[in-house]
């Protein structure tokens, strides 16, 4: 389930962080993501105090294993991811992978099928992964600088528009 931890109408302060991070457990089985991307649509628009006119305004940082995403269909996935975009919130995908090397995301294949149900190929897991901004993130040392390169890449197509 997904929880607000610290409000927006909070400032966000070095104890802001702290709480967020004691709020990882990583103990769900699964995630569903589209539920998690309506609540989040729903939190920016209740929240939304400035006006803009940059098309993608909102940054969203999702840490996971980045597994079990499809449980409500991909094209349900597919089309929040987009309702999202719409909304303006620039989403940021964070897997946190394995760091050894064993049972990574990286290894994970899927196949694909045409619509008559016949095996086209199989494919890497991540080749189809329904979020276009996503980081695998093995060692948690790198997560500050990948937060900044986030942060940055979003700052340019921030200023892009």
């Amino acid at each position: 389930h997904s929880t607000l931890v610290v409000p927006f109408t909070e400032p966000f302060t070095a104890a802001s962080g702290t709480k967020i991070i004691r709020h990882f457990t990583f103990s769900d089985e699964n995630t569903d993501i589209v539920r998690l991307l309506e609540t989040t649509r729903t939190h920016f628009a209740e929240t939304a105090s400035l006006e803009t006119h940059h098309p993608v305004s909102q940054l969203l940082f999702i840490v996971s294993d980045g597994r079990g995403l499809f449980i409500k269909g991909v094209e349900a996935v597919r089309k929040s991811v987009k309702e999202s975009w719409d909304a303006g919130i620039f989403t940021v995908f964070l897997i946190i992978d394995k760091p050894n090397g064993s049972d990574s995301i990286l290894d994970i294949r899927t196949p694909v099928f045409d619509e008559s149900g016949k095996l086209l190929r199989i494919e890497s897991y991540l080749d189809s992964f329904p979020f276009p901004y996503f980081v695998v993130l093995r060692d948690p040392a790198e997560l500050p600088s990948t937060l900044a390169d986030a942060l940055r890449q979003w700052i340019e197509i921030v200023a892009r528009t």
